[in-house]
């Protein structure tokens, strides 16, 4: 057993003070917050600076940015359950409607055009703040004041992304139709609503946070999705700097923001409202010392005895600076590599987690930190994990003239070609791409072999960023594993020397190429565009749906069948899956619902009706779940469809309907088109319903 340290000024050795089988009782929870139930308890947290500024009224950021994995979900999570007034607003509405408004008149700030969207979300934000006070209780319908009264009717009978659209129309078509008066008028609505609020309530101590999060699962990546983002963001510090009484609060991925930093003409009024989700090596130790104290009634000092009672040193420092270096600050990959070690040296009956059992844990990190890399960035860069793949079975360092050797390679491969071609094509120059997988925290950069700079883990940009002939560039550490580098420099990879297509694991369809794989989805998504509505289509929809469910979740729904009817000849399911998920959304249905098979019900219409959800109500049971799904054709949650949920939910079926619209349906093809994997969008419309339901 590896030499263990003890902090100075204890004569007791920290592991002597708990059991020794101690780490068989450790459960360090989900690397993904949202399936983490350690974060119901609220004595789990690390207070870090973002969590600060986030929860306190005098603090004036507005906008909270990091990396995946960096804790935007976790202070979500943390701030709802501090304060009952605190909302979570998911937007869905991400390409802006112009009414006949050229989109380059969107693009200036300082432009009408721009500063209708901006009104729009404003008012959007305040009359949401108004229905959540309405559906908890906090205010009573008949007593608001009458200017807020007078927009009860588009309070009550919309959600956010509808009532924005209905915004939109009503300032973007004066404008469209030069009629100033009416556009004057129609900009000045929220400064009556904001001056009715501060008149009646103001005190600052029961301000209401509107956390909107998960952007990134609605916007397509397109310009005018930036466009209608940056109105957002604008409307966001508008609003906070002219009232207290409603702050709303923007939780952005940090691949997301660099594009609206390439596009906003007025950026510094933003910049100045970004808080950054950075984490010091201390901040991510007490992270999981307070994970592993948990179960414990013995509980040890933060900041060093508690992980020193658990983990061995690491070549001769603490193995907490080989976890904290390797994972690159990143909370979700620290708990990753930890909890991945710990199983290790649980498996070969170690007290202690030993260097060994972190060498055992390398190649399953590895293989998960590059597909979550790649996921990562496929909105920005689609299929970005094919050329990260590229580098399989090469060298763990590039000279400039090797990097220049690679592209060429690249610019050769039909697949790279296909499904790359649109971003690789704009950064062949060396410079351009090793600025741009340094971006991603993919290369690190130095002038020698032995030393290499990676970004740093907050909010950066690589302009500026130096780059020479000399300049060589690394792979970071984490990422030797899954594509089995040797750890040599490559300064030119010679003629006879093709890049891999094969090696790393690609998660496909069994029988499925990736190109094929791509052009299925594609074919999906351009029929799911043509294909009318009503009876005369609806087995053309079923099978499209079905298809979709083939493509798009063939890791966690298997032996996908049509037409199922039951014994009885009685029950006709559309479609039925086999709920395999060991990990993410679907297992959580399984656990909470029983749902070890999932109907799928397809209706080509975009209304449901009472006898919809009855229908799906009557194939609920113990032994299949309690746990159906409504794929349809609106691109509306309507209340009534939320009654009916509520009614399931509190009879004796105790069951869950999960209601897909046609813009969901695109989501997951486009995602899926762009190299991005997880259940991170069906889990946000699934915490959409549970929030609005109970």
């Amino acid at each position: 057993m590896a030499k263990h340290q003890i902090s100075q000024g204890d004569s007791t050795p920290p592991q002597s003070r708990l059991p020794k089988d101690r780490l068989k009782r450790v459960n360090l929870g989900k690397s993904f917050a949202e399936y983490d139930p350690l974060l119901r308890e609220q004595d789990i947290y690390v207070v870090t600076p973002a969590i600060d500024a986030a929860s306190s009224p005098q603090k004036f950021s507005s906008f909270f940015v990091g990396r995946r994995g960096t804790g935007k979900t976790a202070i979500t999570l943390y701030l709802t359950k501090r304060n009952k007034r605190t909302f979570q607003i998911l937007p869905q509405q991400f390409v802006p409607t112009v009414n006949g408004i050229a989109e380059k008149e969107y693009r200036d700030t300082r432009q009408r055009a721009f500063r209708s969207l901006k009104e729009a979300f404003m008012r959007a934000f305040l009359t949401e703040a108004i229905k959540c006070w309405l559906r908890t209780g906090l205010v009573g319908r008949n007593a608001l004041p009458d200017e807020l009264r007078r927009h009860l009717s588009l309070i009550e009978d919309h959600d956010f992304d509808s009532r924005l659209l209905v915004f939109i129309d009503h300032v973007t078509a004066p404008l469209a139709g030069a009629n100033d008066s009416a556009w004057l008028k129609q900009v000045k609505i929220s400064e009556a609503i904001i001056a009715s609020l501060n008149q009646h309530y103001s005190d600052v101590t029961n301000q209401t946070l509107l956390l909107i999060d998960r952007i990134d699962e609605a916007w397509d990546g397109s310009d005018r999705a930036v466009i209608h983002l940056m109105a957002m963001m604008h409307a966001t510090v508008e609003l906070s700097a002219r009232t207290t009484v409603i702050r709303p609060i923007i939780f952005l991925r940090e691949n997301i923001f660099e594009r609206v930093r390439q596009v906003d003409n007025e950026f510094g009024r933003l910049e100045t409202s970004v808080t950054s989700l950075d984490w010091t090596p201390e901040l991510l130790r007490e992270l999981i010392e307070r994970r592993l104290a948990k179960p414990f009634v013995t509980k040890l000092r933060l900041h060093g005895d508690t992980w020193d009672a658990f983990f061995a040193n690491y070549e001769g420092r603490s193995s907490f600076e080989h976890v904290a270096e390797f994972c690159q600050l990143r909370p979700r990959d620290v708990l990753t590599y930890s909890s991945l070690a710990i199983q290790n040296a649980v498996a070969v009956r170690h007290e202690f987690v030993e260097p060994s059992d972190f060498q055992t844990a390398r190649k399953a990190f590895s293989t998960s930190r590059l597909k979550d890399l790649s996921d990562e960035y496929a909105e920005n860069f689609p299929n970005i994990g094919v050329v990260l793949g590229r580098f399989y079975g090469l060298g763990t360092r590039y000279t400039f003239v090797g990097v220049e050797s690679f592209i060429e390679r690249l610019l050769v491969d039909d697949q790279v070609k296909e499904l790359c071609g649109k971003w690789v094509y704009s950064n062949t120059q060396p410079e351009r791409f090793i600025e741009l997988l340094y971006s991603i925290g993919f290369f690190g950069i130095g002038e020698n072999e032995s030393e290499a700079e990676f970004r740093p883990s907050g909010i950066s940009t690589a302009a500026g960023l130096r780059i020479t002939p000399k300049t060589t560039a690394s792979i970071h550490r984490s990422f030797w594993d899954a594509l089995n580098l040797h750890d040599q420099t490559i300064n030119d990879l010679g003629d006879s020397v093709s890049l891999r297509t094969s090696g790393v694991v690609t998660e496909l369809p069994e029988g499925t190429t990736l190109s094929d794989y791509h052009a299925a989805l594609q074919n999906l998504l351009d029929e799911l565009a043509t294909l009318p509505q009503g009876n005369d289509h609806a087995a053309q929809f079923e099978e499209l749906v079905g298809q979709l469910l083939r493509l798009c979740f063939f890791r966690s729904l298997t032996n996908i069948a049509s037409q199922v009817r039951d014994v009885n000849n009685l029950k006709r399911r559309d479609w039925i899956c086999a709920n395999t998920a060991i990990t993410g959304f679907w297992e959580q249905m399984r656990a909470r619902y029983q749902a070890t098979q999932v109907i799928v019900e397809c209706k080509n219409y975009d209304a449901l009706t009472a006898s919809d959800f009855q229908q799906v109500a009557y194939y609920m049971g113990p032994s299949i779940g309690r746990f159906v799904v409504i794929a349809h054709r609106g691109n509306e949650i309507k209340d009534q469809y939320l009654k009916h949920i509520k009614d399931i939910a509190s009879s004796g079926k105790d069951g869950m309907v999960l209601i897909l619209r046609e813009k969901d349906l695109q989501v997951f093809l486009r995602q899926s088109m762009n190299g991005k994997m997880g259940d991170a969008h069906v889990q946000e419309l699934y915490d959409q319903i549970v929030r609005k339901v109970f």
